[in-house]
């Protein structure tokens, strides 16, 4: 169980947007739970239900998350709550996917402006001749949201999609969701919404589909319409991130670091842009490639720490340290503790 009282120091989580927000507190009325004493139970201003308060901090979304999961207590809350998915749970980005030509154009935008909705996790794709594998990787540590959280996420991006393309029967070849299944009723229900088989533990998370799903055509497409959106997305972009590049080169680094220590390079590469334009630009915003890999393995350090699929000696040889003795100097350095005292916050004492 998580330990609610981690210091903030320990989690920077960025924004949600009150879209994203109420789509849980739609949920958790099924449950008989009132959004506006859900709101004041986690100190939350009530200005998100009518969009007064258009943004609330990561801290606070999580601790939303966490208070309604131990109200509703089903391990199905997060899946559920996909239901209640809808254009304005993804802000201007969901109207932008309602433009679109095909699935395929909606899926690449994603990455691209998804810190719209929110700073709760990055979007990845892998492709081959035969399948697109979509993942999403989530960002907030406390083990009693996590796996909510990821249900949300893969279950709304399911159920938008099919209503995007009316691909109601429509379902992905397979499911891979990191997190273990608590019992043989919740693994059935998870299988009966997403339709397909469902890998618990599978050290992702992901979607499998059939790469000719990604070509079904959309009921509305306006590349104007679609344009225009995307000039106010971009927009949107700056008003909530800190720097464009930053926010560039972070999310190559998230992709990257489970491959190995990402070299400035190869970043570049990813970029479009040499390694001299990298440096220039990230030094132009205030930071540098060293800083934001180090606030990267940070963050991957203490995601991992928070379950027990790997040793702090295997944490330390994936995150580029040539002992574990360095990695527990940097890790002290970084937070004030130690790996493993951070690890322990994590554990119940029971």
């Amino acid at each position: 169980m998580v330990n609610k009282d981690k210091p903030d120091s320990l989690t920077k989580l960025g924004t949600a947007s009150s879209a994203a927000v109420r789509q849980y507190l739609q949920a958790a009325l099924d449950y008989g739970i009132d959004s506006s004493t859900a709101l004041q139970a986690c100190d939350i201003d009530p200005g998100v239900l009518d969009n007064s308060v258009p943004r609330i901090s990561g801290n606070q979304f999580q601790s939303l998350i966490h208070w309604l999961v131990l109200q509703v207590d089903d391990d199905c809350f997060g899946l559920k709550s996909a239901n209640y998915v809808e254009p304005g749970s993804y802000s201007l980005l969901g109207y932008m996917a309602m433009s679109c030509r095909t699935l395929e154009e909606v899926l690449n935008k994603v990455p691209e402006y998804e810190a719209i909705v929110g700073d709760m996790g990055t979007t990845f794709f892998e492709q081959n001749s035969d399948q697109h594998i979509m993942s999403w990787h989530c960002l907030y540590p406390d083990s009693v949201v996590r796996p909510h959280m990821i249900s949300n996420v893969l279950g709304s991006w399911l159920n938008f999609s099919r209503r995007l393309a009316d691909l109601r029967n429509a379902r992905p070849e397979q499911v891979l969701l990191e997190f273990d299944c608590s019992s043989q009723n919740t693994r059935n229900h998870y299988e009966q919404v997403f339709e397909a088989p469902v890998v618990f533990n599978a050290g992702k998370n992901s979607l499998i589909f059939s790469s000719s799903v990604l070509n079904t055509p959309l009921h509305q497409p306006d590349p104007q319409l679609t344009a225009a959106l995307e000039q106010q997305a971009i927009a949107l972009l700056k008003q909530v991130q800190d720097n464009p590049i930053i926010n560039q080169v972070r999310k190559v680094l998230t992709n990257m670091i489970t491959e190995g220590l990402p070299r400035r390079e190869r970043v570049a590469e990813q970029l479009g842009i040499t390694e001299r334009t990298l440096q220039r630009r990230l030094h132009d915003a205030g930071s540098g490639y060293q800083q934001l890999l180090d606030e990267l393995r940070l963050d991957t350090a203490k995601r991992w720490l928070t379950s027990d699929s790997l040793s702090i000696n295997e944490i330390a040889s994936r995150l580029g340290f040539s002992e574990a003795a360095s990695f527990h100097r940097r890790f002290k350095c970084w937070t004030g503790i130690t790996p493993g005292e951070f690890r322990s916050s994590f554990v119940s004492s029971d």
